[in-house]
């Protein structure tokens, strides 16, 4: 075929029924309902998305997010981490020139800075934007005092400090009204109940104001970002929608934007294997910039144990990857269009409305949380995420899978930033029992009994363990001759599904008496319960809870589980 050949060559547009067809047939029979997954936002994803899936009004829509948006490139918000004030003046400095696109201060001045100090922070902030979060009573708070009072209107960006009224009255170009849900988030919430409950503390808020447009002027938001990609654009995108329906509720019809800022979440960071944190993070901001966020924080790899410069400029560099390298500080809502990320977009707006109603009818967010319902919606939704991560309908790699038993978990530098970290319940578990003897029994070939020893060895891992291996058995009394040499604690019997049954019948009736005895594989329900009759102390197998296995190992571990 000639290169004029392939030009002139066309394909009949195929229909989504030929999709469908086509995707049943690769399942060998199975439907293509087969591959849809619930979300923790109680959301079925779909595998094919078509225009059907478009919610009326698209034009309207993309408009509204586009103009909530505002524009393509997004601020660079990377903290800076210092006790010293003189010394975070410098680093603050130093990554001004490197790409940082405001002093950045979220606490732990440990001391009063000098006057000189001041006087420069306060030069700065007069010159880029200034980020700050902190307590009221903060020292970090004078360099606002230094700033002349002819240049406060130069100073720009975002506040959230308790008490900030002075600091909106002085310095009328900053943003002093915060609506922050990572608190929310860090206990468990999804997507919807973070966005529900940022419309309700704006709701609190605007009962306190009298001109909604000025409260809106001064009015910012914050959201983590956790490492599901695409219900986090989705997220963002629907929260331009939402805010435009806030507004609209407050008779203003078309609402002054509102800036989002973006943090990578630290509840999925983990201790061991933290380089893994580095791609979690890069997802997230990722995610955060195709979104819309209007600035962005990147958490260091090492941020819960301690972040180092290099750690820091890394954060850095990956919005700066983003923006040089991805190039997506240059399209306006890039997922804009999309089927999938538009009905997703869609279930979230309508989701979050309706439940920030339910917050409403309940007296708003201060009622469910001053009476305990928002902290027990949320630790439902916790315990849920965590049972996911624990059956592994979920992923945390290095975590729940794919773990290194060698990894050992690091001390974490006590923080309440990253309290409610998903990874916490495995790690706790691991801390316990890492480096304890398990024994694999390979009954078999290796090309059999491979699958079953690794998916046991990897269950292990999650725990620190790295069995030991016994040799191929061809025979039951091999197998027997090795338990009674080494007089296991704890062994776990891999072999075929095909001499699975008979094998471990065959063992149990031999092995030392002080051997706690497990089989790798799923048994008929009648099969499983007379095998532990007969003295198997249990299974593993794909779906169940290894939190509960291993927690059920350390048991036999420390004696605390005989047969």
């Amino acid at each position: 075929m000639t290169i004029h050949t392939m030009k002139q060559t066309s394909f009949a547009q195929p229909t989504a029924g030929e999709w469908t067809e086509a995707a049943e047939a690769s399942l060998k029979g199975k439907p293509l309902a087969s591959l849809e997954t619930a979300t923790p936002e109680g959301i079925t994803l779909k595998p094919l998305y078509t225009s059907d899936d478009i919610p009326e009004g698209q034009e309207e829509r993309l408009n509204a997010i586009r103009n909530g948006v505002g524009k393509a490139d997004w601020t660079v918000l990377q903290e800076t981490c210092e006790t010293d004030p003189a010394i975070f003046l410098e680093k603050t400095k130093t990554a001004l020139v490197r790409g940082n696109g405001a002093v950045v201060y979220t606490g732990g001045w440990e001391k009063e800075a000098d006057s000189g100090v001041l006087d420069a922070l306060a030069s700065l902030i007069t010159e880029v934007p200034v980020y700050v979060r902190c307590r009221p009573d903060d020292p970090f708070l004078a360099v606002f005092g230094r700033v002349e009072e002819d240049k406060r209107k130069q100073v720009t960006g975002y506040a959230d400090v308790d008490a900030s009224a002075d600091l909106s009255h002085r310095f009328p170009s900053l943003r002093t009204i915060a609506v922050d849900t990572g608190s929310v988030h860090m206990k468990g919430a999804d997507a919807v109940t973070e966005l529900a409950a940022a419309l309700s503390e704006a709701a609190d808020i605007a009962g306190k104001e009298d001109d909604f447009g000025a409260m809106a002027r001064k009015l910012f938001f914050t959201f983590d970002i956790d490492t599901h990609f695409f219900t986090e654009i989705a997220k963002l995108r629907a929260f331009r929608l939402l805010f435009r329906s806030f507004s609209a509720a407050y008779g203003v019809k078309e609402p002054l934007r509102v800036p989002v800022i973006a943090r990578t979440s630290l509840r999925t960071y983990t201790l061991a294997d933290p380089y893994v944190n580095l791609l979690r993070s890069g997802n997230e901001a990722f995610a955060a910039a195709i979104g819309g966020a209007d600035a962005i924080t990147v958490a260091p790899l090492d941020a819960l144990t301690g972040s180092t410069g290099f750690s820091e400029r890394v954060a850095r560099n990956v919005q700066h990857i983003l923006k040089e390298e991805a190039h997506a500080d240059r399209v306006l809502d890039p997922a804009g269009g999309s089927y999938y990320i538009e009905s997703l977009t869609e279930s979230l707006y309508r989701k979050a409305w309706e439940q920030f109603l339910e917050f409403e009818q309940r007296g708003g967010i201060s009622a469910i949380t001053s009476d305990g319902t928002l902290d027990r919606l949320l630790a439902e939704k916790k315990e849920s995420r965590i049972r996911r991560l624990a059956t592994r309908k979920e992923s945390l790699i290095g975590t729940n899978i794919y773990a290194d038993p060698a990894e050992e978990i690091q001390n974490q530098t006590p923080s309440e930033k990253s309290d409610g970290r998903l990874a916490e319940p495995f790690e706790t578990l691991r801390s316990s029992i890492q480096g304890g003897k398990v024994h694999l029994i390979r009954f078999g070939t290796l090309k059999a009994v491979k699958p079953v020893a690794d998916f046991a060895a990897g269950v292990l891992a999650v725990g620190g363990i790295r069995p030991e291996l016994s040799p191929l058995f061809a025979t039951v009394e091999e197998a027997l001759g090795y338990l009674q040499s080494e007089q296991p604690q704890y062994a776990i019997l891999c072999s075929s599904s095909e001499q699975a049954e008979e094998s471990i019948r065959a063992v149990l009736t031999g092995k030392p008496d002080g051997t706690v005895l497990d089989a790798a594989g799923r048994f008929p329900e009648e099969t499983a319960a007379s095998l532990q009759q007969a003295g198997l102390n249990g299974f593993y197998y794909r779906g169940q809870d290894i939190l509960e296995k291993l927690t059920e190992v350390k048991g036999i571990l420390e004696g605390g589980m005989q047969r």
